[in-house]
């Protein structure tokens, strides 16, 4: 077939639930298009697995991004899922919503329909939360959410001492109040991951004789007649291919993929555009604009005991039987997300919402997990929730080849440093207090580090993208120049076609992105197929 009623571009954490609610319809047909594999390899589902997902380029877009001047010129590794269920097969499970206010912004500034009492309605249809339904969970939906089966003792030694200094335990960073410490709920079904792909595209979905699926499918443009999206050309099988919308054309492809394939077809920039040679067929300067990302650092401390997650030889004895342990039971060290625990706080009392969220890991991290140190240890990562800074994604042309020009801009915003400073010496702080800084030496930075001067270079040496790009096709009102979609997720200036992922957020949430883009996708599903 070559002649669909809706083409989705990227079965990734949009993707694979638009696919499955529009699909729910059989007089439609869909074409669900990935540019990588299906979900095969192992290290995929088990979730210890993600220590080697980084390095992993069958799966993992891998991209890199332009040289960071306020990062010491830097180019910063920026991993992507690169096969079914897209970043949701690759990230850390976390199940994180944000804050309340976060989408009480979002239509305050003229985006009608999206509060959080419009919202919270979708990301409770998608869950299926092992702890029950209440007024903020629920049952029955596509997306496991559920209680680690295996914590290490670090994390709660991590909860204890920010106890002691303050900050009050949370069992639910998805209720009323996010501000507070504990374990984080993960996207996992019986201690296998579940991503979007496991979650929405199970085998029953996947057989639904509407719904064809394409893997390894490259997506070169959207074909255009006049201002009307009729289909898209892509690259498969080595060779030149179009594949026909009758009724739409959905780009969900992430904030990095959907503006390239919006500008890779003319629609974009027209300055941008002509300077690479592109047709233009519309000229959207907010295209690739807006960039926004979490911009994240650590601090390592080495203990003298083999509790944490590391290489020893006692710990290679000690857990020689976990593989075994997870295959015949699914319990274990095996089912451990490895960034356990995690907390919400201000850098300022004053402040109305938590501004830095920190990631707790039980082992010694570095470079994303692409060099394993021997010993044993703990990271804490932080980072800052609501950056002013703002970054876009542009085309360059490499031997004569469109590519992808990531351009974050991190730190461009005075702004921006207080945040990583203040979580910088909180996570200092707890982890020289006991139960967290018993036995535990700093090892990165390292002690010498003590003036705010100091810490900057080194945050300017060391921060890193904690994953969270959003913002490159951003959803606005009328009059709004940088605005790619409407509130309907409608590209402006162009009929059938649409971008429904991460890229449409006007602002970046306060947390991880992945559920606020499952929810996404749920709330326009449910608008599609009552227009269609």
């Amino acid at each position: 077939m070559t002649e669909f009623d809706i083409i989705i571009v990227g079965a990734g954490s949009a993707g694979a639930v638009l696919a499955n609610r529009l699909s729910e319809n059989p007089q439609l047909s869909i074409c669900l298009l990935e540019a990588g594999p299906k979900d095969t390899n192992l290290a995929i589902h088990v979730p210890f697995g993600i220590a080697a997902l980084a390095g992993m380029k069958s799966i993992n877009w891998g991209f890199h991004t332009h040289s960071e001047s306020n990062l010491n010129d830097r180019e910063m590794f920026w991993p992507r899922g690169k096969t079914l269920g897209g970043s949701s097969s690759i990230n850390a499970m976390c199940y994180i919503r944000g804050a309340a206010q976060n989408y009480d912004d979002w239509a305050a500034s003229g985006l009608t329909g999206w509060a959080w009492d419009d919202v919270l309605p979708y990301f409770k249809k998608s869950e299926d939360n092992t702890r029950g339904v209440s007024d903020f969970h629920a049952i029955g939906g596509c997306q496991s959410v559920s209680d680690l089966k295996h914590i290490n003792p670090l994390s709660h030694d991590f909860v204890a001492s920010s106890v002691t200094n303050g900050l009050a335990e949370s069992v639910d960073f998805n209720a009323q109040d996010q501000e507070g410490v504990g374990i984080y709920q993960v996207t996992q079904r019986n201690g296998s991951r579940c991503s979007t792909a496991k979650g929405f595209l199970c085998d029953d979905i996947k057989a639904r004789p509407n719904l064809h699926i394409m893997t390894d499918v490259e997506v070169k443009r959207v074909t255009l007649d006049d201002n009307t999206a009729t289909g898209i050309e892509i690259f498969a099988n080595s060779t030149k291919q179009f594949l026909f919308a009758r009724k739409r054309v959905i780009l969900s492809a992430g904030a990095i993929g959907s503006p390239q394939i919006l500008m890779q077809s003319g629609i974009g920039n027209k300055d941008h555009l002509q300077s690479l040679g592109i047709e233009v067929k519309a000229h959207s300067p907010g295209v690739g604009q807006n960039l926004q990302d979490h911009l994240d650092s650590t601090i390592l401390f080495k203990t003298q005991t083999q509790r944490s997650y590391g290489l020893s030889v006692p710990a290679l004895l000690k857990n020689a039987l976990e593989p075994l342990n997870y295959w015949l039971h699914k319990q274990g060290m095996f089912t451990s997300n490895i960034a356990e625990g995690g907390a919400f706080l201000k850098s300022a009392p004053e402040l109305t919402l938590p501004d830095i969220q920190l990631h707790f890991v039980p082992a010694l991290l570095i470079d994303h997990g692409r060099s394993t140190p021997w010993g044993h240890g703990f990271t804490i990562h932080f980072c800052n929730l609501y950056p002013k800074s703002r970054g876009e994604i542009l085309l360059q042309k490499i031997d004569g080849e469109l590519q992808v020009d990531i351009r974050p801009n991190y730190l461009s915003h005075e702004d921006d440093i207080k945040p990583l400073i203040a979580g910088f010496k909180w996570c200092r702080k707890i982890s020289n207090t006991s139960p967290l800084g018993d036995a535990a030496t700093e090892w990165k930075p390292g002690g010498e580090v003590q003036t705010d001067e100091q810490i900057i270079d080194y945050l300017r040496n060391s921060a890193e993208t904690v994953y969270h790009p959003v913002g490159t096709c951003k959803m606005g009102v009328e009059g709004d120049e940088l605005a790619v979609v409407d509130i309907n997720l409608n590209v402006k200036g162009i009929n059938n076609l649409m971008v429904v992922d991460a890229s449409v957020m006007p602002n970046i949430i306060g947390g991880n992105t992945n559920a606020a883009t499952i929810m996404i996708a749920e709330k326009i599903a449910d608008a599609l197929k009552a227009a269609l």
